[in-house]
């Protein structure tokens, strides 16, 4: 029998210990084979147990799970690891290397029999190379080295997923998606499904700013701005609407950790996870599909083969691009308290022959005011405070009539407005 001992820096734990037992137990290690002592170590920085161990290729392609879940108790839990990239070059020589008999180090797993007992090794770090073992392992059927832990809570989960990746190009859209599985379950993602964002089993991209769908950033955005404007109208009668400059919010993105290690999100967005119930709120479902009403009408005037402007993914886009659609919710949230205003605000722009798209990118993606510096590269194509505030401008101009063609005129007098607004505010005119 495989003697297991803890190492000395480790606290003793019966549960780590039988699990890795019965792991042992299941599959014939390096370490079984020739009856070599096991060592259980625990992380110092998260106090979760694991052992190193050689695996051969052939168990670990039956044993190995690439779909593993944050949260193993739902069943609701999306997939958590990035996208594969197996065109990729470097992917392509892995790939021939494990061919060749390569032996590949530190793969990180966690072995649980929570949810796909037959997997018992749900992949945290080394997804390339476990797919370059499955595809050569009946060609070279070689040991491979293993870093197994046993026992995870959620966020030791979620620590270890991240730091797994963190030498690997993995985007802040996948370290989104795994905080918000951590923290707040599928809740942001069942809405984004509600509304439309989002398919009925879709879960958020890997990359948002290569996909054509929402991003966990811009959906939290989209959730804190619509909130903000909320709050902020309504403290402002009618009169006093357009008088104010807005600063719609961008969220935070990345890694954040508390005091005691515990993993935070944007603290503005966790505010509102924790005081609202988003998925009952009809205003806010409301604005979400008028809001992707206009991205679908903006998506299908710049695809159409029968209008003259570029076919270009960010004129396609442009309502997710992140001032636009910052500036676009916290204005639905302000005129919440305005409702004639308000439904000025969800109709969807005029188009003419000459403006054929409802926000009319071309134009605006070129856009610069008489004051702007020779490098402003145009209206609400940056995410920078000065283009939310402009954007939001814009979109409160318009909601003071019912038919609005977005053009330049347009634009130059709601840019003016912000700008003669910020030069009031500091004394001067």
């Amino acid at each position: 029998m495989t003697k297991i001992l803890f190492d000395e820096r480790a606290e003793k734990n019966s549960q780590a210990e039988n699990q890795t037992a019965n792991f042992l137990g299941q599959v014939t290690t390096l370490e079984v084979k020739y009856d070599m002592p096991v060592i259980i170590f625990q992380d110092g920085a998260s106090g979760a147990y694991y052992i190193k161990s050689s695996l051969l290729a052939s168990d670990a392609a039956k044993l190995c799970d690439l779909d593993a879940k944050l949260d193993v108790t739902s069943t609701d839990s999306y997939k958590t690891n990035r996208q594969l990239f197996l065109k990729h070059m470097t992917y392509q020589r892995m790939a021939a290397d494990a061919t060749k008999g390569r032996e590949f180090n530190d793969i990180i797993v966690e072995y649980t029999v929570e949810y796909a007992p037959e997997t018992p090794l749900k992949v945290w770090g080394g997804q390339h190379r476990i797919k370059a073992i499955f595809g050569a392992y009946t060609k070279s059927d070689r040991y491979h080295g293993f870093r197994i832990y046993f026992n995870l809570n959620k966020v030791q989960r979620t620590e270890i997923a991240l730091v797994s990746n963190t030498n690997i190009s993995v985007s802040n859209d996948t370290f989104d998606r795994m905080i918000e599985e951590t923290i707040f379950g599928g809740v942001l993602r069942k809405w984004c499904q509600k509304v439309g964002f989002l398919g009925d089993k879709e879960d958020f991209p890997d990359v948002g700013s290569r996909s054509e769908k929402i991003s966990v950033k811009k959906a939290r955005s989209f959730l804190v701005n619509f909130y903000l404007g909320e709050e902020r109208g309504r403290e402002l009668n009618s009169s006093e609407l357009d008088r104010n400059v807005y600063e719609p919010y961008l969220v935070e993105t990345g890694v954040k950790t508390g005091t005691d290690r515990e993993i935070i999100a944007d603290p503005a967005y966790e505010k509102i996870m924790n005081q609202r119930d988003i998925l009952s709120d009809e205003s806010l479902l409301k604005a979400g599909q008028r809001f992707l009403a206009l991205h679908n009408a903006q998506y299908r005037a710049v695809s159409d083969p029968k209008t003259s402007i570029k076919k270009i993914k960010g004129y396609k886009n442009k309502t997710f691009v992140e001032s636009v659609l910052c500036g676009w919710s916290y204005v639905a949230g302000l005129l919440q308290s305005h409702p004639e205003r308000l439904e000025n605000h969800y109709r969807i722009p005029k188009t003419s022959g000459k403006i054929p798209d409802p926000l009319n990118a071309k134009e605006m993606s070129t856009y610069k005011h008489d004051k702007d510096e020779a490098t402003y590269r145009g209206l609400g194509t940056r995410s920078a405070l000065r283009d939310r505030q402009r954007v939001a401008q814009l979109f409160l101009a318009k909601s003071l009539e019912e038919n609005v063609t977005i053009d330049s005129k347009f634009m130059d007098k709601a840019v003016s407005q912000v700008i003669g607004l910020l030069s009031l505010s500091q004394g001067y005119a």
